[in-house]
């Protein structure tokens, strides 16, 4: 036999002793897996419905609206007019587009005018896009009413909220009064064709889409944009994109912005949060170390006896720390892989059915501009650190035991 399989037959001739040492006490196993598994499940739920939440909580606000990574005129940012602008040009256009990975752009003009029809006046967000380039926003898919409009277009999409507020339908007037390019009076009348539904509440509550070419003769700033989405596959690439855009651009002119440089506050938020998820878990998995900690120390001093005759015959204490350490580390992960398995299909159903705030909970996110939602999120990671954090937990509560049997007196413990 070669010294490899000696090995495994040893591994494996500790494990079945450790197995069988586990089931010594059925109840006091069966309670510490049911508390382990317990709280797995628990700090998994948690943990995928609160990073579930934050990815819906991204995706209305980033994903559909400003996008990971826009172009803007570099002091665009900081003062917010046309005449911080953008002039589109080809070479400018081509230049983003040839960064590895982007996939396109989405050119937006956006500003605020006053919206008005019959007796009711609301400022709105009028945003100018290009339909044919709508593949983020994906307002054809979001028409509860009337119809999409087209490039060549005289007409205006209003959000639900907004159409609700000012009791506006297709085939309306919608009259705008705001400001264009260099100080000019912005003032125009156009028939509503569609009312879009748009996930962000915020949003939905104020915004007008008109066709791009509408929008720069609307605001009197032909071939301008104040802002040029780019887009691209993966969001975990949005700083490597930006980085090679601002290495590409003339950062004298243009500058490149992150989803996390234009939202700090919803980079706040999601971290204060986390971190208050965190603070939970942490409390839990305190209790659970305790309960562990608490199995191991029974198993450990009523076994002295015990171990001090196995001593006494000859058996290594190596080869008795290495089974307890199996004891720890098996009866640990009983708890974890029955958690882990009843809590998978609880966080498939919120995926695909997420729960559903109402009244004041709703009302609540929907003043952050957060779809009133919470669904979960399968991620390989959130497991993970769940079986971590208990691997953590069954190496420091083996201390006791290793250290009992090294430093164990055969005379003295055989007396007990």
């Amino acid at each position: 036999m070669c010294p490899y399989e000696k090995k495994i037959n040893y591994i494996i001739m500790n494990l079945r002793i450790a197995w069988r040492n586990l089931w010594r006490n059925k109840k006091r196993t069966l309670i510490t897996v049911s508390l382990i598994t317990l709280s797995v499940a628990l700090a998994v739920f948690m943990r995928s419905l609160q990073e579930g939440s934050y990815a819906r909580m991204i995706e209305n606000a980033v994903g559909s609206y400003t996008g990971y990574v826009q172009v803007h005129q570099k002091d665009y940012w900081n003062d917010k007019s046309f005449d911080n602008g953008i002039v589109l040009n080809d070479t400018l256009l081509k230049k983003i587009r040839s960064i590895k990975d982007v996939e396109g752009v989405n050119l937006r003009l956006e500003s605020f005018s006053l919206a008005s029809y019959g007796s009711s006046t609301k400022g709105a967000l009028i945003l100018g896009i290009v339909p044919e380039q709508d593949t983020m926003l994906n307002i054809r898919d979001k028409i509860a009413e009337g119809s999409f409009i087209n490039e060549n277009d005289s007409s205006v999409i209003l959000g639900a909220k907004l159409a609700e507020f000012l009791k506006i339908s297709p085939g309306d007037t919608l009259v705008l009064l705001g400001q264009g390019h260099y100080g000019q009076s912005a003032i125009g009348a156009f028939p509503v064709k569609g009312i879009a539904k748009i996930p962000a509440p915020d949003l939905d509550r104020q915004v007008v889409f008109m066709p791009l070419k509408l929008a720069q003769e609307y605001f009197s700033f032909p071939d301008g944009a104040t802002s040029i989405v780019v887009l691209f596959n993966d969001p975990d690439e949005t700083s490597l994109i930006a980085d090679e855009l601002n290495a590409a651009l003339d950062t004298t002119m243009y500058k490149a912005m992150t989803w996390q440089e234009m939202t700090p506050e919803m980079v706040s938020m999601i971290n204060s949060d986390r971190a208050g998820g965190i603070v939970m878990i942490a409390i839990l998995y305190m209790i659970i170390a305790f309960g562990v900690f608490g199995t191991v120390l029974m198993m450990t001093e009523e076994r002295k006896r015990e171990f001090a005759i196995l001593v006494a015959i000859g058996t290594q204490k190596t080869k008795l720390s290495a089974v307890a350490f199996y004891e720890t580390i098996m009866m640990n992960s009983i708890g974890v892989a029955i958690g882990i398995v009843i809590t998978i299909p609880i966080v498939l159903y919120f995926l695909y059915y997420p729960m559903t705030m109402t009244g004041k909970e709703a009302e609540s996110f929907e003043k952050l501009g957060i779809e009133p939602i919470m669904p979960t999120i399968l991620s390989s990671m959130i497991f993970l650190h769940q079986i971590l954090v208990i691997l953590s937990i069954s190496l420091i509560a083996f201390i006791y035991p290793l250290i009992t049997i090294m430093r164990l007196k055969i005379i003295n413990a055989m007396r007990r």
